[in-house]
């Protein structure tokens, strides 16, 4: 036996497989089990929304359910609870709205849980929770909604179009970073 021999023979592992070469070595895992920092802040941020989540939820599907009943009756306007009559499209637009509040809202929870980094992901949940959230600061000019009950209603959104709109602008900012070559 040669040197060579000898020394490939030393490399190899005890079950007799070939020792891998430089160039074929799997890539080092990014994540290896450890938590990235963060990580409770994000889960914080996530269970923040949940009572948002969870009532736009009901009382989006329970508009639009209560809408398309009324509209397949035939009924010009009715009562869903409070004083004034309204009518059928408009409390099923309502519902589609608060689905929607709901589906970005979900987006952004599973977006946070998931650790996703992407500005490609973030940019379309902050344009919905954008559009979102200024929709429902105006319908609470035009409707005289206080703005106590602005909050408590519509919290849920404002928050996740903040939390879209830091996540957005620290990739943005992490990307030129990755740029610039140390000299």
């Amino acid at each position: 036996m040669s040197d060579d021999d000898l020394r490939a023979k030393d490399e190899r592992p005890a079950d007799d497989a070939p020792a891998p070469a430089a160039g074929d070595a799997p890539p080092a895992e990014a994540s290896d089990g450890v938590p990235r920092p963060g990580a409770g802040r994000r889960l914080l941020a996530a269970v923040v929304t949940l009572p948002w989540f969870l009532a736009y939820g009901i009382t989006g599907a329970w508009a639009v359910t209560r809408g398309a009943q009324a509209y397949s009756e035939g009924l010009k306007d009715f009562d869903v609870g409070y004083t004034r009559f309204v009518t059928p499209t408009s409390v099923m637009y309502v519902g589609a709205l608060l689905l929607a509040a709901f589906a970005v809202m979900l987006a952004c929870a599973l977006l946070l849980l998931f650790d996703r980094r992407s500005g490609v992901v973030w940019l379309p949940v902050f344009l919905v929770a954008g559009g979102l959230t200024a929709g429902s600061i105006w319908a609470a000019v035009r409707g005289g909604l206080a703005p106590l009950l602005w909050v408590l209603f519509f919290f849920g959104v404002a928050f996740v179009t903040v939390v879209a709109l830091v996540r957005v602008v620290q990739v943005t900012r992490a990307e030129r970073r990755a740029r610039i070559v140390p000299p």
